[in-house]
């Protein structure tokens, strides 16, 4: 093979093709300035969203809590205590002194701790160990409570006990701490076993 003073390697002629890097443009370098001069207003903007996230989480954080404690720790005993004190009237009630309005409240004070009383007590309760089925049945909150709240305020008055002096009553404020305290500790004892029963081993 003769080599005749040209480029010729060995009789091949090799030539790389740079068309295809001769087609690409150089890629724009970016420069410090131009990021300095863009992170002071984008990060202005993330601190305040991350601000406005904040508050909203703190907003709704702090009505659910209010709410929370409303509901399990204010009016559900208030009612609870409602229907038991009202039941142990009525089953002190001589037979000779029933009457059709006395049995009708009796019976809504029975079918309202029945089902409302023991279904908000067995939610309660079950929160830890359920959470997605408390979290359903949150919905249903206030209209059972509100539903609750009309039954036991039709049985106080039509008993003539829906008034300022049956509230200030002495003896009925002493039933009603007594019960508020048994309340609040078998509440917190039930859920405390319910929650070791139910815990995966």
């Amino acid at each position: 093979m003769e080599n005749n003073g040209r480029r010729n390697s060995f009789g091949f002629n090799v030539q790389p093709d740079l068309s295809e890097y001769n087609k690409k443009e150089p890629e724009p370098v970016e420069t410090e300035a131009n990021d300095e001069g863009k992170a002071p207003g984008e990060e202005g903007e993330k601190v305040s969203d991350l601000l406005k996230d904040a508050t909203v989480g703190l907003v709704h954080s702090t009505r659910d809590l209010i709410l929370y404690i409303i509901v399990w720790y204010l009016a559900y005993p208030f009612l609870l205590f409602t229907t038991f004190h009202m039941s142990q009237k009525y089953l002190k009630i001589d037979l000779e002194a029933f009457t059709a309005g006395t049995m009708l409240n009796a019976f809504i004070t029975v079918c309202a701790g029945v089902y409302y009383a023991y279904y908000l007590l067995s939610t309660f309760i079950n929160e830890h160990t359920a959470p997605q089925v408390y979290e359903d049945e949150k919905r249903f909150l206030f209209p059972r409570l509100g539903f609750y709240a009309m039954y036991m305020s039709f049985v106080l008055y039509t008993s003539d006990l829906l008034n300022i002096e049956t509230f200030q009553n002495p003896e009925k404020i002493r039933l009603f701490i007594v019960f508020y305290i048994l309340y609040i500790s078998a509440v917190t004892l039930f859920r405390h076993f319910n929650a070791r029963v139910s815990r995966p081993r």
